[in-house]
């Protein structure tokens, strides 16, 4: 569950294998910007945490590729090629520039440290922005096997934006069959959840999903060492 959490605190949320020709096309068929409402409660989110978490959340979609922006946070995913980029600019603030690169092996270890989790599908629909979604849920496990330390995800996501592969390498959806355009996530402290606002076609160019070439390659546990470092919490 902590992968979760932290998706919903650092990099706000949101969030694409195997793929029948179906949804293949229709995977390839979309360009564009997807916007959410995010609201929050729950007691693990007092006055002050609220005001300072974000009030919306953007999906940039090209293809099988995805963009999320978050302050000097991004993450890249290329569903086609089965790879993951988190980039961390904290330039401003005295450090560099990260890229962290993650594989498909890479992904399939860090969800079996974090428990993995679960997708179940439910027979019901309803329309969203224009699109027909089906409904899912998602119990994000932990490797306690706690149950009340679970994560669970309701979602509504449409095959009409993509399939699986845009999913690929997505905290939360990883593996789910469409592009979830309303979600709710509940933990034992805060309930998280997303609306869409709306569907752009358009508006987002192949470019934007290059790997900047400026970045340092790191790994996440460099990453962190140097974080800790540079906020006061290193051995030095």
């Amino acid at each position: 569950m902590k992968k979760y959490i932290k998706l919903l605190f650092l990099l706000p949320v949101i969030g694409y294998m195997a793929i029948t020709p179906s949804n293949a096309q229709k995977a390839k068929s979309f360009k564009g910007i997807i916007t959410y409402d995010l609201t929050y409660s729950g007691d693990g989110i007092d006055a002050a945490k609220l005001a300072q978490m974000p009030k919306e959340s953007v999906l940039k979609i090209y293809e099988n590729k995805t963009l999320q922006e978050s302050g000097p946070s991004s993450i890249i995913t290329n569903g086609d090629l089965k790879i993951k980029y988190l980039l961390f600019d904290f330039s401003a603030y005295g450090a560099k520039k990260y890229l962290i690169k993650q594989t498909e092996e890479d992904i399939k270890k860090e969800e079996a440290e974090n428990g993995g989790s679960e997708i179940k599908y439910i027979d019901e629909t309803k329309e969203i922005a224009g699109y027909k979604c089906k409904k899912a849920e998602i119990t994000a496990k932990n490797p306690d096997d706690d149950e009340e330390k679970a994560a669970k995800i309701t979602v509504w996501y449409t095959e009409e934006l993509g399939g699986e592969a845009v999913n690929f390498g997505n905290d939360m959806f990883h593996g789910l069959k469409g592009v979830a355009l309303e979600y709710e996530i509940v933990t034992s402290k805060v309930t998280v959840k997303a609306v869409t606002k709306t569907v752009v076609k358009g508006k987002v160019k192949e470019t934007e999903f290059l790997i900047p070439t400026d970045f340092q390659e790191t790994t996440m546990e460099a990453f962190q060492e140097e974080m800790k470092a540079l906020m006061g919490g290193g051995d030095e």
